[in-house]
């Protein structure tokens, strides 16, 4: 009985997702590459003991891993941002600051975006958050070509879970 269960409430978290993730028409392209991240140094309480295997391209999560890190690892200042671009500009800029509030280290391997026309940058891949250490995560949405609402996601991968933050871009007509 539960495991119809689980199919029913992963399909309407996928359908959810699908609706949320629609903010750009432009098709990602499929790669089948991998990229082996090597583990943090030994010496470090929490590090994990194998290798990490992260797809070299910028993957969609599954529905139930976009969101998933407990709220007492990563303090933000806001999960979700919006961008009023002027008229003529075509990107609109958004950075996310963070503070590991946690007792241990937090490895933050890699983000992925849900549109090729937004771009997130970290200091380093990967990126060590030490307790109590802050940082921020800079994102991009290109507005080329965009008229009116865009609304896209970047996903934060870490060795304590994913954080789903969500860009919300206005571009006005030319």
């Amino acid at each position: 009985m539960l495991f119809p269960r689980r199919i029913i409430w992963f399909a309407i978290a996928s359908i959810c997702l699908v609706t949320f993730f629609s903010g750009c028409k432009t098709p990602q392209p499929e790669k089948t590459q991998a990229a082996v991240i090597p583990p943090p140094p030994a010496a470090l309480p929490s590090a994990p003991t194998n290798a990490i295997l992260v797809p070299a391209s910028k993957p969609r999560p599954p529905a139930e891993s976009a969101d998933n890190i407990a709220s007492n690892i990563l303090a933000w200042d806001a999960v979700s941002k919006t961008s009023r671009a002027e008229p003529g500009e075509d990107k609109a800029e958004f950075v996310f600051s963070m503070t590991n509030v946690s007792p241990q280290l937090v490895m933050i391997y890699d983000t992925s975006t849900t549109c090729d026309c937004t771009v997130a940058k970290l200091p380093s891949t990967p990126w060590p958050v030490a307790p109590g250490k802050s940082g921020q995560i800079q994102a991009t949405i290109d507005l080329k070509g965009r008229i009116g609402a865009v609304t896209n996601y970047v996903i934060v991968f870490t060795s304590k879970g994913n954080k789903m933050l969500t860009l919300h871009a206005f571009s006005p007509t030319p």
